[in-house]
């Protein structure tokens, strides 16, 4: 989720484009994902805690699955 509100960090939004619109849909799936759930919404990858035998973090993408773009993501759920 992050990665999708990065950019107003930076730079302004205006009400009713493309970006605003994307904004909105991410944050309000977020939050209909985590009560169909029942967990808590706008989880990040930065939340995996996983280590390795020489402490190098290991990452582990999650989240929601209909957003998966890389090819065979949606599939390794």
């Amino acid at each position: 989720m992050f990665e999708y509100l990065m950019p107003l960090l930076v730079m302004p939004t205006y009400e009713h484009t493309l970006l605003d619109e994307t904004y909105r849909a991410v944050v309000e799936r977020q939050i209909e994902y985590g009560r169909e759930r029942g967990v808590a919404w706008g989880i990040s990858e930065s939340r995996n805690n996983k280590t390795d035998v020489q402490l190098n973090y290991q990452y582990h993408a999650f989240g929601v699955r209909a957003w998966g773009s890389s090819a065979g993501w949606r599939k390794t759920w």
